[in-house]
């Protein structure tokens, strides 16, 4: 029998930010990648935990309503 994966965590300000990026594993495992870590690694998770409630190098996406 099959068991049914838990919902993902909502990824909070991640999900409207222009730095924000989903990976999917070769196993189909989900995460979200930041790349403000590239520049700011010390103040930047690279793969934050979630939800994102606070961030100040938050962006909104200008596609995002």
């Amino acid at each position: 029998m099959a068991t049914a994966r838990p919902a993902p965590p909502q990824p909070g300000l991640c999900q409207a930010c222009v730095y924000a990026r989903e990976i999917i594993s070769a196993k189909g495992s989900r995460f979200l990648y930041c790349s403000r870590a590239e520049e700011d690694g010390q103040h930047y998770a690279k793969y934050p935990r979630l939800p994102v409630l606070e961030c100040p190098g938050y962006t909104p996406r200008l596609d995002d309503p």
